[in-house]
């Protein structure tokens, strides 16, 4: 997040908005990260609830399609 923050300028609130939400989104579904074997964090989620039957007690809850859904709102 912090490379969002020192290169990008607000240019009004809802963009203050849209922008960390679009990077957010991109972060956990689009680039992959090293750490977990170079899949994405959404990836990585899924591949480990798989594995165990559910993530719950291991990763932070997100209810991913509605944040999809909010995402692409805020892309348009």
């Amino acid at each position: 997040m912090d490379e969002l923050l020192h290169e990008e300028i607000f240019d009004t609130l809802d963009d203050a908005h849209r922008k960390p939400a679009l990077w957010r989104y991109d972060y956990n579904n689009v680039r992959p990260h090293s750490s977990p074997g170079n899949q994405t964090p959404a990836e990585a989620r899924r591949a480990l609830e798989q594995f165990e039957g559910s993530a719950h007690d291991a990763l932070a809850q997100t209810d991913d399609e509605e944040y999809e859904i909010q995402t692409r709102k805020l892309s348009l």
